[in-house]
């Protein structure tokens, strides 16, 4: 029911942030992405079937968020944030980019000025990472997670419920929070 009333929210707010679906995937030019985007699943030791199940999993964000694919686990939103998934069989995200030799994937991977969510406890998951100071409407962010404020130091982030009413607000960064319930969290302001 409560995820129901958060899909509900996020309809409504369809002019606001991650919720607005206005480019969906890809589709001119989509058969040169995607061989692009194997070519670099492929250089960074992935196999035809992880290949072709995060692709997959990139579809079903795509769907659901909009914005553009800019690598093979990584979508550029519309709202200025950046969506990271993980690689299948992997915990943490990585830098698929990154020259063959210097890929790494880590805990707690943020850049600097940065606060990044994290579908799952420790650092682990799917990661967001958002920059501006906005409001980021969450689409389905539900569930206990983590997260690491890596802005400037001593920024705080705030987030909101339904109403945009301020619910919690993190200590200073750099600061990171190993386990949080995103379940009641409708927005983040991370400034």
């Amino acid at each position: 029911m409560f995820v129901l009333k958060r899909c509900a929210s996020t309809v409504a707010a369809a002019f606001i942030v991650l919720a607005v679906g206005l480019t969906g995937p890809a589709s001119a030019g989509t058969a040169q992405a995607e061989a692009r985007f194997d070519g670099q699943a492929r250089a960074a030791g992935l196999t035809v079937g992880q290949t072709e199940a995060l692709q997959a999993k990139m579809d079903r964000y795509l769907a659901r968020h909009g914005g553009h694919q800019v690598a093979a686990n990584e979508i550029r939103l519309t709202d200025g944030a950046t969506l990271t998934v993980t690689v299948p069989g992997e915990a943490y995200v990585r830098d698929m980019a990154a020259p063959a030799g210097t890929r790494s994937a880590a805990q707690w991977e943020c850049d600097y000025e940065y606060f990044c969510m994290y579908r799952e406890t420790l650092g682990m998951g799917d990661r967001l990472a958002l920059y501006y100071c906005q409001d980021y409407a969450l689409n389905n962010w539900v569930g206990e997670g983590s997260y690491y404020n890596n802005q400037t130091r001593g920024t705080q982030a705030q987030f909101k419920d339904q109403n945009r009413t301020v619910i919690h607000t993190t200590l200073g960064a750099p600061w990171s929070m190993a386990s949080f319930d995103w379940t009641p969290v409708w927005y983040v302001k991370p400034c």
